[in-house]
């Protein structure tokens, strides 16, 4: 008997702080009386949308924790405060990040040379951390 395999099954290092720090940034920065329920549940759903990610990343033969790394980068450069509990964002922007990572789709010249941008302002980001 085949059993289906999901994110819930993969222990994603660091991933629950991260999503409670975006659940944080999307919540409580506006509103510092959110209780922590509130924020843990939000925490939660981002955390199972991430998780569904770890298959796909753990076949890849890559760590899993990046997916955590991919929510702390989007808490620092994406998550606004007042986004509240809209998933829609997240699911999009985190797919998009983990296609950057871990390539699962074939591109054409001209969607690869975007590529090229991309290096260019991740050498940029790493530089400016020095």
């Amino acid at each position: 008997m085949d059993e289906s395999i999901d994110g819930s099954d993969f222990d994603i290092a660091g991933l629950h702080d991260a999503c409670l720090e975006l659940a944080h940034v999307v919540l409580a920065s506006s509103q510092p009386q959110v209780s922590r329920d509130i924020l843990e549940t939000l925490a939660d759903r981002f955390e199972r949308e991430a998780a569904d990610f770890a298959l796909l990343v753990g076949n890849a033969g890559r760590d899993t924790a990046l997916l955590a790394r991919a929510v702390h980068y989007l808490a620092d450069a994406h998550a606004l405060p007042l986004m509240g509990t809209d998933m829609e964002w997240f699911r999009q922007a985190l797919a998009c990040l983990v296609e950057l990572a871990v390539p699962g789709i074939a591109l054409s010249p001209k969607g690869a040379a975007f590529l090229h941008d991309v290096e260019t302002g991740i050498a940029q980001s790493l530089h400016d951390l020095d």
